[in-house]
């Protein structure tokens, strides 16, 4: 197996995760767990999430250097570990603040869990545009 097919295989596992992540887990969980408790578990499952996923994009863009998509991967990757270790304690200290009545907090709180959002989108569409040019080597 070429080097490139590894990668895509790599970026492939992460995507996959991140979309069945998105669609079946997190609401799901809001379905069948009440607030609190969803709560505890999304906030003990992100910080893996991201760490996992970080690894897998950045590990695929190291096996694809050299290349526009390993660029695309690493970046992909990086940006998911700048969310698990700098976004998420910000969302995490916010949130506690924002259930402790401070308003403030709750604009944090959103402002930040939208900018995740955003990025998590972002990432599985670099994940999405370097699969296919890998694959349209």
């Amino acid at each position: 197996m070429a080097m490139f097919e590894i990668a895509v295989v790599i970026a492939s596992a992460c995507l996959g995760a991140m979309l069945f992540f998105s669609a079946a887990v997190a609401p799901t969980v809001f379905q069948a767990l009440p607030e609190e408790d969803a709560g505890r578990f999304l906030r003990a499952v992100f910080p893996k999430y991201f760490l996992i996923n970080g690894g897998l994009a950045l590990l695929a863009g190291v096996i694809a250097y050299g290349s526009i998509e390993g660029v695309i991967l690493a970046i992909c990757g990086l940006t998911m570990l700048a969310v698990r270790y700098f976004a998420i304690p910000v969302i995490n200290d916010a949130r506690d603040a924002m259930l402790a009545g401070d308003e403030s907090a709750g604009r944090k709180f959103a402002y930040w869990h939208r900018v995740t959002v955003l990025l998590n989108l972002g990432q599985i569409l670099a994940l999405v545009t370097a699969i296919a040019l890998l694959l349209g080597r």
